[in-house]
């Protein structure tokens, strides 16, 4: 009987120890997401694309791949201004600083980014202006003789 009690915690023991081995998955909440995508017409997104987190300290934190959608997280380790930058391989990308809090959450700027047709009038508006400037000085030499 005391065999068959000894022998019994010993497997008890035994199979502890063999499961000691085996891999844990815990949910982890508070990190840092950002999607990036191409501002064409549908919003795809940038898939699969390079992607290289700076700590505050200017450190390589982490490096990975966007997923399918052009997605990626992070979980920052400290507060301060995270710089990320994302490469697509054929010569887009975006390199974006995010500030973090004490309480690792993501502190908003309100810098407001132009939209496309922002852009374009910006575009439109300093080519205007350079050539403004060129057939001035070109007038001025000619007339000026």
């Amino acid at each position: 009987m005391k065999n068959f009690i000894f022998i019994s915690l010993s497997l008890v023991v035994l199979t502890s120890l063999l499961f000691s081995h085996s891999v844990k998955c815990n949910i982890i909440e508070g990190g840092v997401g950002v999607e990036v995508s191409y501002e064409d017409v549908d919003n795809t997104p940038i898939s699969y694309a390079e992607v290289k987190i700076y700590s505050p300290d200017g450190e390589e934190f982490q490096q990975g791949l966007t997923d399918k959608y052009g997605r990626f997280l992070f979980y920052p380790d400290k507060k301060g201004s995270w710089k990320l930058e994302i490469n697509d391989g054929m010569g887009h990308g975006v390199v974006k600083e995010i500030n973090i809090s004490e309480e690792r959450k993501v502190i908003q700027k309100d810098v407001k980014e132009l939209n496309l047709f922002q852009q374009l009038i910006v575009g439109i508006s300093i080519i205007w202006g350079l050539t403004g400037i060129i057939f001035y000085i070109l007038a001025k030499k000619k007339y000026c003789k």
